[in-house]
């Protein structure tokens, strides 16, 4: 009987940052005993090419065989990624690779068949080849599929000279090129390697009629009139204060989730008078160094309007922030060089909603928050708050793209009236949304410029862009 796969696999909450084999044996004199759950397993130490670091792995994952003894190949393998020095480790991220390699152990168990025998003949009937075959008639993503076939490549390649393999077995390698544009915009060709158990991936359309693609992502915007009823459904009392701001920061600025919920109690309390830009805003800078976790760890400097900034202080100085913060430092103590590194946005709970990379628990939390909340404050909405005639395939992420249309919208007249020229349009928002190349900001223009669209044109900005936040536009309430 095959032992079920979420009893083969355990987590080791503190294990040394060390290069180690794992074993059901007693190896050496110097291998130290441990205990999982209702076993021992051994740990020795080994020797290889990676620096040794002090940090501990936290959440380790180790895999067992049916008999419930550590899975050799498996765990000296997973050690060996979680040592490589392009690996950033994470628990979930040594979980995942886990878990698929456990999976593909159960399926060698379940078919009879030796993972390491690449014996046979012909190629179809060799372990990674049949697994490639289940893969693909399960119906899985290529993108799965492709993740998987590859770790199990990877996998058995380097057990390949203790078992004698010849790794032109394991599956079928030639050598590509690519073409593409570099962060500089300068065409270049990269060699790499491209293996036969692979399924293409569909590339996402270029176009697809009301929405842009943005660094991966469909979006869209919200037209003024869709604007007006998310502002005024937030504006039901079922909706926390912070939760409001966190959408008010998103279509003010355009900033991505986990830039908004890594901002801290220091970045408010630069919100002074002497502070202010003359365009009316205050300037934050995020990314390395900042405390404010951005996508692809780019450097951004985000405009604040001095209207949101002023909620922002209201709301970081009031008794239900201050409650929170007390809950948060009970919980995991001053863990922060500065009082003030503590998060702006924390949960009634007191954790925060989106836990940054330099925050001191990211390496030892099994699953950092990731933003979560925010989703659920969405459901909700479509729940009780938004018509039916609002786009059902919303999501937080469309403030972005609704953040540029609004600027644009700012922007339009001065076009129009040869007070900036077209290309200045272009360089202000790519600026603003932090695009590396001008044709994801064209991308967006096109949309805008849609015909769909175009009667949004009639209502043009009366004061400065930044002196004025959407949010106070578009309620129907004082705040």
């Amino acid at each position: 009987m095959i032992l079920e796969k979420k009893r083969r696999i355990v987590s080791i909450e503190n294990f040394a940052y060390q290069s180690k084999i794992i074993s059901s044996d007693k190896l050496i004199s110097e291998t130290q005993q441990g205990l999982l759950k209702d076993y021992k397993f051994y740990t020795t130490q080994q020797i290889d090419d990676y620096s040794v670091d002090d940090e501990p792995f936290y959440y380790f994952s180790v895999l067992l065989n049916n008999d419930r003894s550590p899975w050799y190949e498996a765990n000296l393998f997973l050690l060996h990624i979680a040592n490589s020095p392009e690996f950033e480790y994470t628990a979930a991220k040594i979980a995942r690779k886990a878990s698929q390699l456990l999976d593909y152990k159960l399926w060698c168990e379940q078919n009879n068949i030796n993972m390491f025998d690449f014996t046979a003949r012909r190629p179809k009937n060799r372990p990674t080849y049949c697994y490639f075959t289940y893969l693909h008639e399960s119906g899985i993503s290529a993108g799965n599929l492709n993740q998987r076939t590859s770790l199990i490549y990877k996998f058995t390649r380097y057990f390949s000279k203790k078992h004698q393999i010849d790794t032109n077995r394991i599956d079928q390698v030639t050598t590509a090129f690519i073409h593409f544009k570099n962060k500089q915009g300068y065409s270049t060709t990269l060699k790499v390697n491209k293996r036969k158990l692979t399924k293409s991936v569909p590339k996402l359309s270029k176009h697809i009629i009301g929405k842009v693609i943005d660094e991966g992502e469909y979006l869209r915007p919200l037209i003024k009139s869709e604007q007006e009823l998310l502002i005024n459904a937030l504006k039901n009392p079922r909706y926390k204060n912070d939760e409001q701001l966190i959408f008010n920061i998103a279509i003010d600025t355009g900033v991505r989730k986990q830039t908004i919920l890594t901002l801290r109690l220091k970045h408010i309390k630069l919100f002074t008078k002497n502070n202010l830009s003359p365009d009316g805003s205050y300037k934050i800078s995020a990314g390395p160094g900042t405390g404010i976790d951005t996508k692809f760890n780019k450097i951004l400097t985000i405009s604040i309007p001095e209207s949101l900034g002023e909620k922002l202080k209201m709301y970081a100085f009031s008794k239900i922030a201050q409650q929170r913060r007390e809950i948060f430092t009970k919980r995991f103590g001053n863990i922060f060089k500065y009082k003030d590194d503590i998060y702006l946005f924390l949960s009634s709970r007191g954790d925060c909603r989106y836990m940054a990379k330099s925050d001191p628990r990211f390496t030892k939390t099994k699953i950092p928050p990731t933003g979560g909340s925010i989703q659920t404050i969405v459901k909700k909405l479509f729940t009780f708050d938004l018509p039916d005639t609002f786009p059902k395939d919303y999501t937080f992420h469309w403030n972005r793209a609704s953040y540029a249309f609004n600027y644009y919208l700012f922007l339009k007249p001065l076009v129009d009236n040869n007070k900036i020229s077209h290309q200045d349009l272009i360089a202000f928002i790519q600026h603003a949304l932090s695009h590396e190349h001008p044709e994801t900001t064209e991308k967006y223009l096109n949309l805008f410029t849609d015909h769909k669209k175009l009667y949004e044109m009639q209502s043009q900005w009366e004061n400065n862009f930044f002196n004025r936040s959407i949010f106070d536009t578009y309620s129907n309430r004082i705040i």
